[in-house]
């Protein structure tokens, strides 16, 4: 049994889903899942790698790079991170956009122990027109949504980062119970290690 973060398993189509997810386990890991993700090349993988404090993602500076559902242990938090596919990446056929829409959807109707969706947006841009269309394609209607703001450290100044938080709870009003932006929308670096602790407390919790 792996007792440090690591990287347990990676699925690549359905036939790989249902030989390593047996009921609420991962390869016989009972920990319940937190899904990621996030446009390609928002940073997904530092993310991962400041969270579980272990260099388990591959990161890469080369959009679209992750092609495959990876699932990495937590044992801190109790949780595996599943890796879906970045997406929004204009060099990637539309053939294998369909491929990945494809995987993820079958994954989702797979694993029953989801626990928890994180959706990366970059702190610098805010939510995109293809943000929302994924997170509408996805449908996280049973399980709770958190939305981390990445490479915070990039925004200039206070004033940009009022103005930045102000249209990014605009933007995802539709998916945040009024109240409750504060837990819901969560500003990081993974460079700093900004907003890093209060991240772990929602995600463990």
């Amino acid at each position: 049994m792996i007792m440090n973060s690591d990287i347990i398993f990676t699925a690549a189509t359905k036939a790989d889903l249902i030989r390593g997810i047996k009921g609420k386990c991962v390869l016989g890991h009972p920990e319940k899942r937190i899904i990621m993700v996030g446009r390609s090349n928002v940073g997904k993988s530092s993310l991962i790698n400041v969270l579980v404090e272990a260099e388990v993602a591959r990161t890469s500076q080369t959009p679209g790079k992750t092609r495959l559902i990876h699932f990495y242990l937590w044992p801190s938090a109790r949780r595996i991170i599943a890796d879906l596919p970045g997406y929004g990446y204009a060099k990637v056929s539309m053939e294998e956009r369909e491929r990945w829409a494809i995987l993820i959807k079958q994954y989702l109707q797979v694993d029953d122990a989801l626990d928890m969706a994180i959706v990366v947006l970059d702190a610098r841009h805010g939510p995109t027109e293809i943000d929302i269309q994924a997170i509408d394609f996805l449908s996280f209607s049973s399980i709770p949504i958190t939305f981390v703001m990445t490479k915070v450290d990039s925004v200039k100044n206070q004033a940009e980062k009022a103005r930045r938080t102000n249209e990014v709870k605009d933007k995802l009003k539709a998916y945040i119970p009024e109240g409750t932006e504060r837990e819901k929308i969560v500003w990081v670096s993974s460079r700093t290690k900004e907003g890093i602790k209060a991240l772990r407390k929602i995600l463990s919790a």
